[in-house]
């Protein structure tokens, strides 16, 4: 569990599960990293690199995709090879959650995606 805020002022408190994170981006104008989950959108003080080693350390599975974004790789359902997009539901839409993977490690991200979560689909 990791306690979060629902706001980037601080907002209401709440707990959320780490396995239900889909990937967490620094946001440098608002000094916050911000957590894309299944239940929505959270805050957390402090760089993506930290959570990246506190969450690792856990025991889970996140690998950078940018400097500044880390990926939950066991929700990673498929990537778009094309646009470079990890995708984190079967059906894709307009309104599905992405997460943009930089171009420089995209052939490093693939060759552990595919060791870390051998079903993901590679469209």
């Amino acid at each position: 569990m990791l306690s979060v805020t629902t706001s980037q002022d601080g907002g209401k408190i709440e707990d959320i599960h780490i396995e239900n994170i889909f990937y967490m981006a620094w946001e440098g104008t608002i000094d916050r990293s911000i957590i894309y989950s299944t239940e929505g959108t959270y805050y957390l003080p402090g760089p993506v690199k930290y959570w990246l080693n506190a969450i690792n350390n856990m025991g889970y599975k996140f690998l950078h995709v940018d400097r500044a974004t880390i990926i939950n790789t066991e929700n990673v359902v498929s990537v778009n090879s094309i646009y470079k997009e990890a995708y984190f539901e079967s059906e894709i839409t307009k309104r599905s959650v992405r997460c943009e993977i930089v171009n420089h490690r995209y052939k490093s991200f693939m060759e552990e995606l595919t060791v870390m979560n051998p079903r993901v689909v590679l469209t």
